[in-house]
Order: C-alpha cells, then structure tokens, then sequence
C-alpha cells in the first residue's frame, strides 16, 4: 500500500484543521449570537414590556449552529468524550485497529448525517419551506448551516482517520495526554 505523499498529507491536514478551525469560529460566534438576543429579550420585556418575537427562534437556529459548527473543532481538541479505558486494555496494535475502525464507523455516520442534512436544505430550498412561526425565517440557510457543520465534522473524521493511518496519536483533550 503507498502512502499519501508527506507534503500532501500536511496540506490536506492543514486544509480541513483551518476549515474546522474556522467552523469553531463561527461557532463561538452564534454562541455570542444567543447572548445578544436572550439578553435583548430580557431587557426589551422587563424595561420595554414588548417581546422580541423572533429572539426565541433566531437563538434557536444559532444553537443549532453553534453545536454542529462547533464539533469538528472540538474533535480536533479531543474535545468530544473518548471511553480509552478498552484501548488501554489492548495491545497497542488492537488498540490502533479498534480506533481506526471507530474512526471508519464515525465517518460513515458523519457522512450519512451532512448528506441528510444538505438534502434536507435543498428540499426546504425547492419548496420554499419557511418557519412555522411569526418571523417565518427560510428554512434553507439554518439547515443550510446544520450541513456545513456536519460537513466540517465528516472532514474532521477524515483528518483523524488520516492521522491514524499514519501512527499519529489523536488527542485526547488538554491536560489528559
């Protein structure tokens, strides 16, 4: 089996790292999103006594956002929870195997999610398919967003599953290693 020249391999980690670096960005901002609005909400009905009637679903939307931006970085971080005590257990060749077939089985699911997801947009898209609520947002841009997060976490999966083949170790989160 060949192996994927060095100077592509880094260039491809680099790519997806800075794709889902940037997701994690945007993430940290709809998290900022839902501060403003809630916070908007709260002052406008206790000093104004009027209701920003479209704060509940825009911070909706944003924590959509905000948790599937957020999780290809997160992976990256060794932010999401990793159960290792099995892996500890194992020689360190199963333990590679089993983390590379992990890795195969999350990216099949990350994969089946974005396209989902992309094919859930574009049938709101299509139809014109707008929110059941008084702001009546167009439901293609927050699923539109959903897709681009799982997309992130899918090119994330892939970045790990590269990294693996390449004895690399993934992380485990700060202060865990």
């Amino acid at each position: 089996m060949t192996s994927i020249p060095s100077n592509r391999f880094r260039r491809t980690l680099a790519v997806i790292d800075a794709a889902t670096d940037a997701g994690g960005f945007l993430a940290a901002l709809s998290l900022l999103g839902i501060l403003f609005l809630i916070g908007a909400e709260i002052f406008s009905r206790n000093l104004l006594s009027y209701s920003l009637h479209f704060s509940w679903d825009l911070a909706g939307y944003l924590m959509g956002a905000c948790f599937l931006l957020g999780c290809g970085s997160a992976m990256k971080g060794g932010s999401h929870v990793r159960v290792t005590a099995l892996l500890e257990a194992l020689p360190t060749s199963m333990g590679r195997l089993l983390e590379l077939a992990s890795c195969l089985v999350g990216l099949v699911i990350c994969g089946y999610l974005t396209w989902a997801l992309a094919e859930m947009a574009w049938l709101s898209g299509q139809r014109g398919s707008t929110a059941a609520t008084s702001f009546r947002v167009p439901l293609v841009w927050p699923q539109a967003v959903l897709a681009l997060g799982a997309a992130l976490m899918t090119l994330q999966c892939f970045a790990q599953f590269l990294r693996l083949t390449r004895g690399e170790a993934l992380s485990v989160g700060p202060g865990l290693e």
